[in-house]
């Protein structure tokens, strides 16, 4: 068996930090919560282990919240799922019961997600070294690892290997500018990729990208991603519950017949692009469009700089949070939505949405989510996501530097135009579903009978 030099670099990494900790905790605080949440997960995760009933147990672990959302389908059709003969017990449980769930998370972002993976226990993973992960795999008895799309932890798959646990990735993508693919990083990493099981590549690319980074070929296989899948549940029970229905009720119509665009998990970059190009809109006589921004980190002090900002500019601004149960009304030209975890049902009140990242270096957000919601796709050209390239290409998505929204917004205030845009939008997404059922076929094997 190769040596995991990945594993034992993180190892070190992990004494390093935790030497430098009271260093940390002044230069860099966040960090150091980061550090203390991992060290704290080790206890947690093993008490509860420890305290847990026995039966069937699946370890899932993200980066943040987008991984895991789109891990979301296929956990619940894993726990759903009848493995072995027909007739036989959900997923190998004797006795039929759900297999249970631990998921871990890299960034507090993945708390989002929560209620959608409805887990046993949630949390930090623990500190990525051999005494921490033997621990919590020696309490917690899994009987699957999986990681979601991005993630690889090479001690969380040492330990994995030690405690003869199968480890598998899913949704499995390798971006153009993942750090992962140079020399340096296989040679250290190759060996943690070669000890993953199953591996459910989200496209060809990334399968050849993903075998690159040293996956075994017989491990491999391109399922898709099921994040297509939870963007068209996600959309057709907004519709189906009312809730756009009702977000158009309480945004209000918006003044003089003007369009509404909602933006999600937007920058500053993107707000004052956004911004200008609505002016530049009304100030050359065209449609108005209605600005409802979703920012991606809408923490009080952003909200207040982004209505001041507003404010100075002479807008109509209004925050979500104050509406309550009465409508915006027609003069709000900006809403600026406070609130999180709601992105999928206000799309569904959109006519257009833009999605924010892709001016800057955070990296684009989820196209998915207002494709399937049937919206013409805005975004700006810097970003590595495949998914969005392939939303372009097949005319559901408008690629639009910050000098040119102005234009891109223009061109979709003409109905026709916007409703092809709309069609193709959504017609990408239900091509690529049906990832979580070729996934759940992938791991049916590595659960035990």
């Amino acid at each position: 068996m190769a040596v995991n030099a990945g594993a034992r670099l993180t190892e070190a990494a992990v004494g390093v930090a935790l030497a430098a900790e009271p260093l940390l905790r002044r230069a860099r605080p966040d960090i150091a919560r980061a550090v203390a949440a991992r060290r704290r997960a080790t206890a947690e995760l093993a008490a509860w282990g420890r305290g847990r009933e026995p039966g069937p147990l699946v370890w899932l672990h993200g980066a943040s919240a987008g991984e895991l959302l789109g891990a979301a389908p296929t956990i619940r059709a894993l726990r759903g799922s009848r493995f072995g003969s027909p007739g036989g017990s959900r997923f190998g449980s004797p006795g039929g019961a759900r297999a249970r769930l631990v998921v871990t998370h890299g960034s507090p972002s993945g708390r989002a997600a929560l209620a959608w993976l409805d887990p046993d226990h949630a949390g930090p993973p623990p500190l990525d070294r051999a005494r921490d992960c033997d621990a919590v795999f020696a309490a917690v008895r899994p009987g699957l690892l999986l990681f979601a799309k991005l993630d690889v932890w090479p001690g969380l798959v040492a330990a994995a290997a030690r405690a003869g646990v199968p480890a598998a990735l899913i949704n499995g993508t390798v971006r153009d500018a993942s750090r992962r693919s140079g020399a340096l990083a296989r040679r250290l990493f190759r060996a943690s990729y070669a000890r993953l099981e199953a591996v459910g590549a989200a496209s060809p690319e990334d399968a050849r990208r993903l075998e690159a980074l040293g996956v075994w070929p017989d491990a491999l296989a391109v399922t898709g991603d099921a994040a297509f899948d939870l963007a068209l549940e996600r959309a057709d029970r907004a519709r189906t519950d009312g809730a756009a229905v009702s977000f158009r009720a309480a945004l209000g119509a918006a003044a003089g017949a003007a369009l509404r665009l909602v933006a999600g998990s937007t920058w500053p970059a993107d707000e004052r692009a956004l911004l200008n190009a609505a002016a530049a809109v009304r100030r050359g006589g065209g449609r108005g469009w209605q600005l409802v921004i979703a920012p991606h980190e809408p923490t009080a002090a952003h909200v207040d700089a982004l209505v001041a900002s507003c404010t100075a500019r002479g807008e109509r601004v209004i925050r979500w949070s104050t509406i309550g149960g009465a409508a915006a009304g027609p003069d709000a030209s900006v809403i600026v939505f406070d609130e999180v975890g709601r992105l999928a049902e206000l799309y569904a009140a959109g006519d257009a949405a833009y999605v924010g990242g892709g001016l800057g270096g955070t990296g684009l957000h989820n196209v998915l989510e207002p494709a399937a919601a049937g919206l013409p796709v805005v975004f700006g050209p810097r970003h590595d996501r495949a998914d969005a390239r392939a939303l372009a290409a097949a005319g559901g998505g408008l690629v639009s530097p910050a000098g040119a929204l102005a234009d891109t917004l223009t061109g979709l205030a003409h109905p026709p135009r916007r409703r092809r845009h709309a069609r193709a939008a959504r017609a990408f997404v239900e091509a690529g579903a049906g990832a979580a059922a070729r996934t759940v076929d992938l791991l049916r094997p590595l659960w035990p009978s």
